[in-house]
């Protein structure tokens, strides 16, 4: 149990912890923004070239950005013919476009804005989940420093592990996995990574030494696992519960899998946003021992010392 977890109640995100979050989401969102915004501005510049909006149709500069525009997302170009894009775009500007009459570049602008609001927010809830490892990491990686356990860092999409001097603290966002040794013992934490065992991807594994070899060989082995846990980083009320309940069921998975492979695991839980309900249920697995620890991620002393546990397995 987390020592300042003392009653369910302590799981629980506050007021002032859900506005900070919403209000880091809203900034995070603005600046993520930019770019759409700024494309929307050079696809006006040249649809102001036209005065007919039919004409754009043959322009290859915006050929992509009137196809978005339409609502042909990127995915369903890689399975439609040029001439069935065209289709679509013509019927669009006919449809849309004509009707607007004089403010057709407007409506265009619009249109195309539209279509990246819903990029923008696929692209925000993967920020979200990316922001909520990086914090887990930095508490991580000041609970080895304060040690002096010696420790280095993997990047995703990078096969070489780096030293600490070597790491900003603008890259925590893309580490991969962190591993350490106290007293001689290795410990490794991964990130994301699908568990053969459980047939999930889990969203963190500590291992009981370095990964060696295939990959796929080494997390396919059942003894090499020492705890997983779930991190849910929403800070949305309204989604709390939901997230609890989809971590919660891959909790009893992992557990119940390791089990039957004769290598029982200690499980853990993160979660941004934490309401009552889910709180106490946190807390009852905790001290049931279900689950080994617990923290809620706004807590930065729970935090810490869900970390300085991990590092103590």
């Amino acid at each position: 149990m987390n020592r300042h977890i003392k009653s369910a109640s302590d799981l629980e995100t506050t007021y002032e912890a859900t506005r900070a979050g919403f209000l880091e989401i809203a900034l995070r969102k603005n600046k993520e923004a930019l770019p759409y915004v700024d494309e929307a501005k050079a696809l006006k510049a040249i649809a102001d070239e036209y005065s007919n909006p039919k004409d754009m149709v043959k322009d290859e500069r915006i050929k992509i950005p009137l196809a978005e525009a339409a609502g042909i997302s990127t995915k369903a170009t890689n399975y439609l013919e040029p001439k069935d894009i065209d289709g679509i775009v013509v019927e669009f500007i006919t449809n849309y476009l004509e009707t607007a009459g004089e403010n057709f570049v407007e409506e265009l602008v619009y249109r195309y804005l539209l279509t990246k609001g819903d990029a923008l927010g696929g692209r925000m809830r993967n920020i979200v989940g990316a922001l909520a490892g990086e914090k887990l990491t930095r508490f991580l990686a000041a609970n080895l420093r304060i040690r002096r356990y010696k420790h280095q860092f993997l990047r995703s999409g990078s096969a070489d592990w780096l030293e600490p001097k070597m790491v900003t603290q603008d890259m925590m966002g893309s580490i991969k996995a962190i591993r350490w040794t106290k007293s001689g013992v290795a410990r490794e934490l991964i990130y994301n990574i699908k568990v053969p065992v459980v047939t999930k991807n889990i969203d963190i594994s500590v291992f009981n030494c370095f990964s060696k070899g295939v990959m796929k060989t080494f997390v396919s082995d059942p003894a090499n696992y020492l705890a997983l846990g779930e991190l849910k980083g929403g800070i949305d009320p309204a989604g709390a519960d939901e997230h609890w309940k989809t971590a919660n069921t891959a909790l009893h998975r992992i557990r119940t899998s390791f089990d039957a492979a004769n290598n029982p695991v200690q499980t853990f839980f993160v979660g941004g946003a934490i309401e009552a309900s889910m709180a106490h249920e946190i807390f009852a697995q905790c001290k049931k021992g279900d689950l080994g620890s617990a923290a809620n991620l706004t807590n930065e002393e729970q935090l810490s010392e869900l970390c300085a546990w991990i590092i103590a397995l």
